[in-house]
């Protein structure tokens, strides 16, 4: 053993309990997500029994496939954190951080547009007038949540997973390599955030009726054929991001730079409450959400996603220079001190 490897385990906290707290905690996450299936079904069933009711779009059924997808993932990774799986760990402390992320984005977007469409909400006609103290509550029942569920619970998953006292944990418990070990986390992280979204354009293909382009709306056919390449084209970055090929990087950073292009340019261009209707929107919610992309800022904002994936990119670039190199330090910026 080395005289470094000695010292780790010396330092070494055993984090088996935290691992089956989490794990626990995860396999209920999905549970919840699991029960949103039948609710949806629920919903759609009484919706459609209105005389007025439009045929159902498939966009429900997406939604629930998008949940039972989500539900089976945390079950699955649930098992891998409570059996102390290294890739388990992994998978949780890159998906963790990347949701955090994330949710702090979405949570800049909530202070900032929230608000507006509130407003426009209830100032549309025929739209019955709240209570001040029911809006307030609204509101607040809304930032708590969306706090809670989106920074707080990947916060404290990230903190966690990323220990090096849980890592070396998963390490002594689990000691075969698994594939997560042969990437570092950073990049990794990337990888499995290409492959979901690949994966989801292949779910999504068959709702696809438009596609914004530049500020022009593809539709039809042509919206499909885009989407399947777009699923296919962030299929290859994964691949390639977690076989650290340069390039892969350097595609994805030349198609970050695109997408914000063509985002920025799409929110000035586009008349979305059009945009909307043809998704299938309710015209008064289509109208409301139009006037909120079309506030000031909007368009500016819409950038902020992009340049977060760019600065991402920027971090990682030093794995790519070194083909011939192992990944020592396999962690890399993912990994911090132990937690006490």
């Amino acid at each position: 053993m080395l005289p470094d490897q000695r010292k780790a385990d010396a330092d070494h906290r055993d984090r088996h309990v935290g691992l089956i707290l989490f794990g626990i905690l995860e396999i209920l996450i999905g549970g919840v997500c699991s029960l949103m299936i039948p609710l949806m079904l629920f919903a759609t069933a009484i919706a459609s029994r209105r005389p007025d009711a439009p045929p159902a779009p498939p966009m429900p059924v997406l939604v629930m496939l998008i949940y039972g997808f989500i539900a089976a993932g945390f079950i699955w990774l649930g098992i891998g954190s409570i059996l102390a799986r290294r890739w388990a760990r992994a998978i949780l402390a890159c998906l963790s951080g990347v949701a955090l992320c994330g949710g702090i984005l979405g949570g800049a977007w909530a202070v900032f547009f929230l608000p507006r469409f509130w407003a426009v909400s209830m100032s549309q006609p025929g739209q019955p007038a709240l209570p001040p103290a029911a809006l307030a509550t609204i509101k607040i029942i809304t930032v708590v949540s969306l706090g809670v569920i989106y920074v707080l619970i990947p916060g404290a998953l990230f903190l966690f997973y990323r220990s090096r006292h849980v890592r070396r944990t998963c390490e002594l418990r689990d000691p075969v390599e698994r594939w997560t070990d042969r990437c570092p986390l950073p990049v990794l992280a990337f990888s499995l955030v290409a492959a979901l979204c690949g994966i989801g354009l292949l779910a999504m293909l068959g709702a696809i009726h438009v596609f914004p382009v530049f500020g022009l709306i593809v539709s039809g056919g042509p919206a499909i054929l885009l989407g399947a390449l777009f699923a296919a084209f962030s299929l290859y970055l994964a691949w390639g991001f977690y076989h650290l090929n340069a390039r892969a990087w350097w595609l994805a950073l030349f198609a970050q730079l695109a997408y914000a292009a063509s985002s920025a340019i799409s929110v000035w261009r586009i008349d979305f409450a059009a945009l909307y209707l043809k998704l299938g929107f309710d015209p008064r919610l289509a109208a409301s959400s139009a006037q909120v992309i079309t506030s000031p800022g909007f368009g500016w904002f819409t950038l902020f996603p992009f340049l977060a994936c760019i600065a991402w990119l920027l971090l990682i670039r030093s794995h790519f220079s070194k083909p011939g190199s192992t990944p020592g330090g396999l962690d890399g910026l993912a990994e911090g001190g132990g937690l006490s």
